[in-house]
């Protein structure tokens, strides 16, 4: 069930027009798609937040504009905190979107138990879905990963049965590598290296003394 948000057309466009809005617990958005033109519209700051919370990638628009569309791309302030600007594509039932969708692993890795890293390459790969059938996220199982492992995105459990993977099924997700030495375990390993002596002649043994201190 897509989210619903309440969207209104706005004439002002411009920073101070868009710092008006967020005063007022709105956000600038841009709704295309479908061969329409396109809409500068405002949306619920609260709206958003839900959709957002809840993992929804479609919503439905209520308000000066109808239907269902998709939350193409967002602008984020500059810490990733707040949201500061919205593109929203039209979508109908027998569309078929290009999204990103998040990756998440489940299980415990044998691997991890006997000292090995989890280390991600990429934590999402992109999909070509009907607009109903967006997973809010994809699962790979981790149960069985070995250190020296690796998952790739032919792993992935739950692609839905109408989507298809737009990234390639051979890219790495992440995979299970053995722990760096300490520095340590490294000394450890290698073992007390031999005393330099300094200032020492070549030859010269430590303790030793010259020839002329002999006679």
């Amino acid at each position: 069930m897509a989210e619903a948000i309440n969207v209104q057309k706005r004439t002002d466009v411009g920073t101070r027009a868009s710092n008006r809005l967020r005063n007022e617990g709105r956000l600038p958005a841009v709704l295309y798609g479908h061969n329409e033109p396109s809409v500068s519209l405002s949306i619920s700051y609260d709206d958003l937040n839900a959709t957002l919370r809840h993992g929804a990638k479609v919503v439905e628009m209520s308000g000066d504009e109808s239907g269902q569309a998709l939350l193409q791309a967002m602008q984020w302030d500059t810490f990733g905190r707040y949201v500061l600007h919205a593109d929203l594509l039209r979508v109908s039932a027998g569309d078929r979107v290009h999204v990103e969708i998040e990756v998440i692993a489940k299980g415990e890795s044998p691997g991890e138990k006997d000292g090995g890293v989890l280390s991600w390459s990429n934590h999402s790969v992109e999909i070509e879905v009907p607009p109903a059938d967006i997973p809010e996220r994809l699962t790979v199982d981790i149960s069985a990963l070995q250190i020296g492992e690796t998952i790739t995105v032919s792993n992935i459990l739950d692609l839905p049965k109408e989507a298809k993977f737009l990234t390639a099924p051979e890219q790495v997700l992440l995979n299970c590598v053995a722990p760096r030495l300490g520095e340590e375990e490294t000394a450890g390993e290698l073992g007390a290296a031999e005393p330099e002596v300094i200032g020492g002649k070549p030859g010269e043994e430590s303790g030793e003394s010259s020839g002329e201190d002999k006679k």
